[in-house]
């Protein structure tokens, strides 16, 4: 996978990029910038580092005047989609800091193309208090890629991006945002807001709780927010985010039979495992149904992983349940042979488990 990303800035996409500045200013050479950018190390370079290396050299070859770069790259930036597109609000990052006018309206231009969300940071350390203005200011845009931006780009752990440590410390600079964007008519925007409260539930999960408790019932627009944004601490088990969802105590809920129905699990393959479930009572009861995987480390250590299985309300009785688990390998989980272990929980409360071997 982070091959096939790293190929989206490719040397076609170069060489391309290249001829398109050298049509609209003739001063832009085309020869020597893709020599620059294509040079000893580049076949070396991820993703990120990539992206950074063209906006850095289109800052070289592109005029000095910052005003006049900018107004060049929104001349070409339409021709250019998706991962390709993030070395214009990357060139904003590295050139734009001084010229904030100039600045704010590229990357409101930038972001319909893929996302500005890395570039608006360095924006936020050197001033916060303008540029949380500036981004509340976005999340009354008529473009919904403008108020995605208002929410992602403030989000105190983006992934790809260094964390953003005075909302760590305190988010309260990003509530607003949030709270005005909760409810937006575009899933790609409720989405955002959602992922910035589960970032903010992972440092204050009892702001993240006073939030959703807040919010829930409002639509189920805004229940789907903070359902997805509680996901890590409905995943943790935590009593109160699973409260607010109406799942109580799995105090008269049994699993049995817990055991692997199919082959040997192995490395690379599928297999299914099975159990028994028994709510006993009168009543029906909301019931959420998830396993843990502990995954065998390189170093011998546990590594935990939830899952879920299956979540609705249940008449009191027998239910026999299988599910299906691929062990096959993953760029971002690597499987070792040796002892695992698996677990079923209900409500946030682990009732079964039992050891198993994972074969090579």
């Amino acid at each position: 996978m982070a091959g096939e990303l790293k190929a989206e800035i490719s040397k076609d996409f170069v060489t391309g990029l290249a001829d398109g500045l050298g049509k609209i200013t003739t001063d832009f050479a085309v020869d020597q910038f893709v020599q620059s950018v294509l040079d000893s190390s580049w076949e070396t370079l991820e993703l990120k580092a990539r992206i950074h290396h063209v906006a850095h050299q289109l800052g070289v070859f592109l005029p000095n005047h910052y005003p006049d770069a900018i107004e060049v790259l929104k001349t070409i930036s339409g021709e250019h989609g998706g991962l390709q597109s993030l070395i214009f609000p990357d060139f904003v990052e590295q050139f734009g800091l001084e010229y904030w006018d100039e600045s704010m309206c590229a990357l409101a231009e930038f972001t319909s193309l893929s996302s500005s969300e890395f570039a608006v940071r360095p924006f936020i350390r050197l001033d916060e208090g303008t540029m949380m203005a500036q981004m509340l200011a976005w999340a009354d845009s008529d473009n919904f890629h403008i108020r995605r931006l208002a929410s992602e780009g403030c989000r105190s752990r983006l992934p790809w991006a260094s964390p953003l440590r005075r909302f760590i410390a305190d988010p309260e600079p990003v509530l607003p945002i949030l709270e005005k964007l909760k409810d937006d008519p575009e899933i790609f925007v409720r989405r955002s807001v959602a992922n910035n409260l589960n970032d903010i539930s992972k440092d204050h999960p009892a702001l993240a709780l006073e939030l959703s408790a807040r919010w829930i019932g409002e639509s189920e627009e805004v229940d789907w927010v903070v359902k997805h944004g509680l996901r890590t601490l409905l995943k943790q088990g935590d009593t109160k985010a699973l409260q607010l969802f109406g799942y109580g105590s799995p105090s008269n809920v049994s699993i049995n039979s817990l055991n692997f129905s199919g082959a040997q699990p192995l490395i690379g393959a599928s297999t299914y495992f099975e159990f028994d479930l028994f709510l006993s009572g009168k009543e029906a009861q909301k019931l959420r149904i998830e396993y843990e995987m502990f995954f065998l480390k390189a170093n011998g250590s546990l590594s935990r992983k939830v899952f879920q299985i299956r979540e609705s309300a249940f008449e009191p009785g027998k239910y026999s349940m299988a599910k299906k688990h691929s062990f096959r390998q993953m760029t971002t989980r690597k499987h070792y042979p040796g002892r695992h272990e698996l677990a079923v929980c209900v409500n946030g409360q682990e009732l079964a488990r039992v050891s198993f071997d994972l074969l090579p």
